[in-house]
């Protein structure tokens, strides 16, 4: 027999027996009648928890239960069922963990495309689920393949709960370590190649957005230096912009464009260009300056 969870008022719970069948009032000592609402509910035998006016059973929700769509379901169970369900489709090795708004993929596999078939099944899961879609405003991946390099969202999962501004710098160069972020034609998108490197930099930003994050854009010293100083502050914007969609405070980013004025190699190479466009994030425990974005 399906058993939902039931909300209760404050004098339900006081009576602490007698679950099995209640009146429309609450009782309270020596039969008084207490003035708030009560749901009466069969029971069945076990531990609870009693939480935001909720019986819940602590062995957790039942199956059945955290099977169902909308205002019954647990928002808190969502990447379990959404990992049971991709087991059950064959990917075994793959599991889901929910961190502050942040889906992270996580499994070692030995073969790259069943990684990609699995990261796409996961993020359609997710995004297919209206429960998971709207606790998990980032996806991440953290599949390992065995004897490759770690994957992108790898730094991610090095930051503490409450992680400093050292922490928090290490994990976004971590993240660039070997990655860019590449944009579509008009620089007002990301490219979809890349958009795994820009998950994972909004993952680190979710989790120190306590802090104040520069976005700086750089490029190499080809073309008009307006020009490029305008293309670096388009690009810094775009990626401030798809942070905050993807639920980093606002208040918090702060996108410059540096244009070719801080290049890391002088060499007049193609290897020296492709060092010298880049983009860096830079952390300080400092205030936010009110200014109005270079667009």
């Amino acid at each position: 027999m399906r058993r939902p969870r039931t909300r209760a008022s404050m004098a339900f719970v006081g009576l602490g027996t007698g679950l099995a069948a209640c009146d429309a009032a609450s009782v309270g000592e020596a039969g008084t009648q207490i003035a708030a609402p009560s749901v009466c509910v069969e029971l069945a035998e076990g531990s609870y928890q009693f939480a935001d006016g909720l019986f819940i059973p602590a062995s957790g929700i039942p199956i059945e239960a955290s099977t169902k769509q909308g205002s019954e379901a647990s928002p808190l169970q969502w990447a379990g069922r959404l990992q049971d369900q991709l087991r059950q489709e064959g990917y075994d090795w793959l599991s889901i963990r929910e961190r502050s708004g942040i889906a992270l993929i996580e499994g070692t596999i030995t073969d790259e495309e069943e990684k990609l078939s699995a990261l796409e099944a996961a993020s359609t899961a997710i995004r297919n689920d209206a429960i998971a879609n709207d606790g998990a405003r980032i996806i991440v991946d953290m599949v390992e393949i065995e004897g490759g390099p770690d994957p992108v969202g790898m730094p991610v999962a090095s930051l503490p709960t409450s992680p400093s501004v050292s922490a928090c710098t290490a994990a976004f160069a971590g993240v660039l370590d070997g990655h860019t972020v590449e944009f579509s034609a008009s620089n007002t998108s990301i490219s979809d190649e890349t958009m795994p490197v820009a998950a994972a930099l909004g993952a680190t930003a979710i989790l120190c957005d306590r802090y104040q994050i520069e976005i700086g854009a750089h490029t190499d010293a080809r073309g008009a230096e307006s020009f490029n100083q305008r293309l670096s502050q388009t690009r810094a914007n775009t990626i401030r912009d798809y942070l905050i969609k993807a639920g980093v405070a606002s208040a918090s980013l702060t996108a410059v464009g540096y244009g070719e004025s801080q290049p890391i190699d002088t060499s007049q190479t193609t290897a020296a260009y492709a060092r010298n466009r880049r983009i860096e994030f830079s952390v300080s425990d400092a205030e936010p300056v009110a200014s109005e974005p270079v667009d």
